[in-house]
């Protein structure tokens, strides 16, 4: 049975499974190896290789969940994106004349080794739209491309009105402990601007 149990340095909870639980995810395996692009006759080598990757990570408590994440979603993910990652080295190793991996032709929701940051960023992310409806409104414009100036154009406020919802939304990551983004060096005032002449 899939389960969390809690990481003894604190964090986010390790997923625990045994051998039935790799081997029930076969199947989701051999269909996520096709649709992304590998050869037939190379997956069932992919998925032999990503079970076996995936059985040490879970053995060394490198799988891990989220507070609003299923532990089996999580353990999936970590599968898929494991996957991922062998037929981008079968690519690499494929020769001219014949390639393993066709197209990978999407890469997978999570996109780092270890899944866990994204997981956890999800996981913030997700209580932070829940706590406001304007917060979650800034979240899904910015999701869209459209910030600042051209957010608050989209949606017909002020400036002001909108900066006042960004801020709202800053608040409430920083209260969740999210680091926060990196600094932007000031825009040139008129003076600076002056003494460069």
């Amino acid at each position: 049975m899939i389960r969390y149990r809690a990481s003894p340095g604190g964090g986010a909870p390790i997923v625990e499974a045994d051998a039935g639980d790799i081997e029930a995810m076969r199947p989701m395996l051999l269909r996520h190896a096709r649709a992304i692009g590998v050869e037939r006759r190379h997956v069932p080598d992919l998925v032999q290789d990503t079970m076996i990757t995936t059985w040490e990570a879970l053995n060394e408590g490198r799988v891990r969940g989220g507070e609003r994440t299923p532990p089996d979603a999580a353990l999936h993910g970590f599968a898929r994106q494991t996957a991922w990652f062998h037929a981008m080295n079968l690519s690499r190793r494929g020769s001219g004349r014949e390639d393993p991996v066709s197209s990978l032709r999407s890469v997978p929701i999570l996109v780092s080794p270890d899944p866990t940051a994204a997981i956890e960023a999800a996981d913030v992310l997700a209580r932070v739209m829940a706590s406001s409806p304007k917060v979650a409104h800034v979240v899904e414009l910015a999701a869209r491309g459209l910030i600042g100036a051209d957010a608050a154009r989209a949606v017909g406020q002020p400036r002001a009105t909108y900066h006042a919802h960004e801020k709202r939304l800053r608040a409430a990551l920083r209260k969740l402990g999210a680091a926060p983004a990196p600094k932007q060096a000031p825009r040139p005032t008129w003076k600076t601007r002056k003494r460069k002449r």
